[in-house]
């Protein structure tokens, strides 16, 4: 009761820091779908193509970034948390079971929205531009995927560890702009991404919270 009592009440004062940061991501997500996208990938093009120092910080610090936040490497990190915690310590195996789930079902929302939606990605166009329902390649960046991804695994890792939420959040920033600085996504696909991570890492942690209270009841 004392356990439960203790998340419900973190989980409140949790959900009321969020809030204004979803509402603030949210209208900067709105002037950026109609004004600051086009301005920010101009100039990250101009910059590419005339800055050394810019180039040179993409070429050496992005792709460590992307190794990291791959698809591959999140899973596989969160499986060895699984099963080494599954035989060692019951707390690291809470953590990787909820990146698991985390990951797994913020890509599928993701991919079923960046699908649906069907916008250009900056390498095709620099306007605003949504076709719909597409399988077509090069539509489908809004929103980002990796953004989606990180940003939940970033609120699910600091439900565990709070004292490093600062950690976790600065390195899932990093990769979110490293989308930008690669021309992959517009500023807003990457806002849009971190909006839905942090919403389903919400979500699923009251979820599996609470379904592992009910799994102890039934033992």
């Amino acid at each position: 009761m004392m356990e439960d009592t203790l998340f419900l009440r973190k989980n409140k004062i949790d959900h009321q820091k969020l809030v204004p940061w979803i509402v603030s991501l949210s209208l900067m997500l709105l002037f950026s779908l109609f004004y600051f996208d086009s301005i920010i990938t101009s100039w990250i093009r101009h910059f590419r193509a005339s800055n050394s120092t810019i180039l040179f910080l993409y070429q050496s610090v992005v792709p460590l970034i992307k190794i990291i936040t791959h698809g591959t490497t999140m899973i596989i990190t969160a499986f060895v948390l699984y099963i080494c915690g599954r035989l060692l310590n019951q707390r690291i195996y809470e953590v990787g079971k909820s990146l698991i789930i985390g990951f797994v079902s913020s890509g599928i929302v993701v991919q079923i929205l960046k699908h649906l939606i069907g916008r250009a990605r900056p390498r095709l166009t620099d306007n605003l531009v949504f076709m719909g329902p597409s399988l077509k390649s090069g539509y489908d960046s809004f929103p980002s995927g990796h953004t989606a991804v990180v940003f939940c695994l970033a609120y699910i890792l600091s439900q565990h560890f709070s004292k490093y939420r600062i950690v976790f959040y600065s390195f899932a920033i990093l990769a979110a702009f490293s989308r930008i600085l690669g021309l992959s996504h517009f500023f807003s696909d990457i806002l849009a991404g971190a909006i839905l991570g942090l919403i389903v890492g919400k979500m699923l942690s009251v979820k599996i919270f609470l379904s592992d209270k009910s799994t102890k009841w039934q033992r």
